[in-house]
Formats: C-alpha cells, structure tokens, sequence
C-alpha cells in the first residue's frame, strides 16, 4: 500500500520566535515517486500563520498523491494533523530531521 511521508528539518535560527522549516512531502510505493518541498515559516503566537502553513503543505500533499496517479482522497483535517504532527516532532532537534509516514 503507498504512503504519503513528510520529511521535516527545522532551519533558522533556533532562538527565533519565528519557526522555520524545510518540509519535503513524498509518496512512496507507487509506480512513480513524486516530491514537493514546501517552506514553513510561523510564530507559535500567530495561529493564521499556523494555518496557512498547514493549508500550503495539505495542497503540496494533495499535489504527489494526484502525481502518483493515486485515485485516493483523504479528509483536509487528517492531512494537516499528519502535517502538524511532523512539524512538532523536530521543533527542539536543532536541524535534525523526521519522517512521519501515512498510509494512503
């Protein structure tokens, strides 16, 4: 079964209020393997920059699952949480990078 995976890096500085991200979206298993690489910068304080960040990177995962050839919908909600989660997961590793994986 394929499965969509976020790869994120957090980039910047780290003292920043601002948070920023190198997030690489990806879907794996399928004929072909396509990629985006989307850019995320947000305060914690700011919950519409929050927002568009999650919106940007559920249009950039919409956009491999459409380009895997991938006739599968899964709900908004459930891709930016995938996000979210991914995003959470290197907020202190200082550079250091994860891969979320979510089976499509």
């Amino acid at each position: 079964m394929p499965e969509l995976t976020c790869t994120v890096r957090r980039v910047g500085d780290f003292e920043s209020r601002t948070e920023e991200y190198e997030m690489v979206l990806s879907v794996e298993g399928g004929d072909s393997a396509p990629q985006r690489t989307l850019g995320v910068k947000y305060q914690a304080a700011r919950a519409y920059e929050i927002n568009a960040s999650l919106d940007a990177a559920v249009e950039a995962a919409r956009e491999v699952i459409a380009e895997a050839g991938l006739d599968v919908r899964p709900p908004d909600g459930t891709l930016a949480k995938f996000a979210w989660r991914t995003l959470q997961s290197v907020k202190y590793e200082e550079g250091g990078s994860k891969t979320g994986r979510f089976e499509i």
